[in-house]
């Protein structure tokens, strides 16, 4: 886009790409030298900067690219994530913007280069009422400070939506009945205050009907397996989402044995497991850097636009629901809520191709729980805690009720004809409201211990923001920054090694993220002991506990831990 936007080269602006170790800028790809260095694409590193650098025939000119100073202006931006945001087109995740609202180092120096920019945020939503709340303050800081910004989504509720585009000035939500009489999809202007906004309904560009079917075998991992491969043998390309790692494994683990009782061997029975490198794997989080960004290419070449060898199943989590443009012929789902089971059937028939014989029309196949019962899995506390991702991955039973009486009255979805009613009469207060007040008892106590979480974090998030009402000189920060993070409780450890190691697929592995509640005493400074390298694992030691990296991801060897009801398994 920039490269049709500015089609002469030489006065072309650098894109930097926002995700702390990846190091790259335009296709550039940068490796560290010491503490400071950077070398760009095997080039030599740039000299430092001088007090006085020389400068550029004209002010819009740019250096040439044999030039090492082209090498460092260009790349200065992506070489240290507090300059992120100085760069001139940016693209990362939403943490780097909220960090800058955050009491954390060097966020004075995000919200300046921030101000600058037209800040697009894709995909929001409003589920996690920590970040929410970071938002609300990051829009109203850029809004009050003259800038612009676009948010983008498919699945977002009234009651967020209002919210955020009243950013700082907190308007009443509206009514069920209006909320669903909306327009959708729809563009809705936001006005300075003072001034009126404006809506403006978009016409439907396409259609998809979505036959649903409701399966309770979300516990049986080989049934799961056995439906999915029996449509791959035909020709499809399947789509397994699971809402944890865990049993995302297990029925990675179910398919390769039923694959090989069928006489399957490495990827798979006729090439039909999803794998990388002709080593069959899932597709979720828990994999180094290296891996997953050859995970993701191998997963969009064979479920992309125009996929490459013909019927496949591929195993994954919430990693594939959203940024990869994957197109699956059929689709099998954990239960999940209304908002989030809409964006992963936008993987499903996601493109305009010719589908294998017997699959013609767009299915999904809900997996759900043996016992219709979700109230089962309260605690006294009035959470929860049960199987699938129930009350951990998707706290808020309400919402997954909701979902499951939706998917009960609608055997077919028509989208995204039906995607305002879905998404209001599942996630609007008043629809949870109503289900606490039809199932009483636990019910009740859930709803106002969810609305208890909701404020508490909203109070974390306010406790933790960066003072612009103080001096400056005056405003203080924590001196343990790390406890101030975009995501609650986010505390992961990262084991580096000394050197790259080999790993599953024949990429070096450099070092390896740590999903926090699987952690155990283990500082910020630990690093891995112990390590040994074993036909494509890597076991080593890490704190109090030993680990293991394979195809099958990172697991902690021995453990039974299971993530609390603020953590993403995916």
């Amino acid at each position: 886009a920039v490269a049709k936007a500015f089609p002469d080269a030489g006065t072309r602006p650098p894109v930097v790409l926002a995700v702390p170790g990846y190091l790259q800028v335009d296709d550039a790809r940068g490796e560290r030298e010491g503490r400071f260095g950077v070398r760009w694409d095997g080039a030599e590193p740039a000299p430092e900067l001088p007090a006085d650098p020389p400068k550029l025939a004209s002010p819009g000119a740019l250096w040439p690219d044999d030039d090492p100073w082209s090498r460092r202006w260009r790349g200065w931006a992506a070489e240290d994530s507090k300059r992120f945001l100085a760069g001139v087109v940016v693209v990362g995740t939403i943490d780097q913007v909220l960090l800058s609202a955050l009491a954390v180092s060097h966020s004075h120096l995000r919200s300046a280069g921030l101000a600058r920019h037209f800040l697009v945020v894709d995909e929001v939503h409003a589920s996690d009422a920590y970040m929410t709340a970071i938002l609300e303050v990051v829009l109203a800081r850029h809004l009050g400070a003259g800038g612009h910004a676009l948010l983008m989504s498919a699945t977002l509720g009234a009651a967020a939506r209002e919210r955020l585009l009243g950013a700082g000035r907190r308007p009443p939500p509206l009514p069920r009945a209006a909320a669903e009489a909306i327009p959708y999809p729809l563009v809705t202007y936001a006005a300075p205050p003072g001034t009126a906004g404006a809506g403006i309904a978009l016409a439907r560009t396409s259609e998809k009907r979505v036959v649903v079917e409701r399966a309770p075998i979300a516990g049986d991992p080989a049934r799961i397996a056995a439906r999915a491969l029996e449509a791959a043998r035909r020709g499809a390309r399947v789509l397994v989402i699971r809402n944890t790692v865990r049993d995302c494994v297990a029925t990675q683990e179910a398919l390769e044995t039923l694959a090989a009782g069928l006489g399957g061997t490495g990827a798979g029975h006729g090439n039909l497991l999803f794998g990388c490198g002709g080593v069959p794997a899932p597709h979720h989080s828990r994999f180094a850097r290296e891996d997953r960004l050859r995970l993701d290419k191998e997963i969009e070449r064979r479920f992309g636009k125009e996929p490459a060898g013909g019927g496949c199943v591929a195993v994954a989590t919430q990693t594939v629901q959203q940024s990869l443009d994957l197109d699956a012929d059929l689709m099998l789902t954990d239960l999940c809520p209304m908002d989030v089971l809409l964006q992963r059937l936008g993987r499903l028939f996601r493109h305009g191709r010719e589908r294998p014989p017997g699959f013609g029309e767009a299915r999904v196949v809900v997996l759900l729980p043996a016992e219709r019962d979700l109230g089962i899995h309260f605690k006294q506390d009035g959470r929860a805690t049960g199987p699938y991702g129930i009350g951990t991955v998707y706290c808020d039973l309400r919402v997954l009720e909701a979902t499951w009486r939706q998917l009960e009255h609608h055997a077919v979805l028509e989208l995204p004809a039906m995607n305002r009613a879905l998404v209001e009469a599942t996630t609007h207060p008043e629809a949870l409201q109503a289900i606490a007040d039809d199932l009483g008892g636990p019910w009740m106590k859930h709803g106002e211990t969810m609305t208890g979480i909701d404020l508490a974090h909203g109070r974390i998030a306010a406790n933790q923001l960066a003072r612009w009402d103080v001096y400056f000189p005056d405003a203080t920060f924590p001196s343990d920054a790390a406890r101030i993070a975009t995501r609650l409780g986010a505390n992961d450890r990262v084991a580096e090694f000394e050197t790259p190691l080999p790993g599953p697929f024949g990429t070096l592995v450099r070092r390896l993220t740590l999903p926090h509640w699987l952690v155990k005493g283990a500082d910020v400074d630990t690093r891995p002991t112990e390590v040994e390298t074993e036909d494509g694992a890597i076991v080593f030691r890490f704190g109090e506990r030993r680990y293991r990296y394979d195809r099958l991801g990172l697991a902690a060897l021995g453990a039974t831990d299971t993530p609390t009801a603020e953590e993403d398994d995916g």
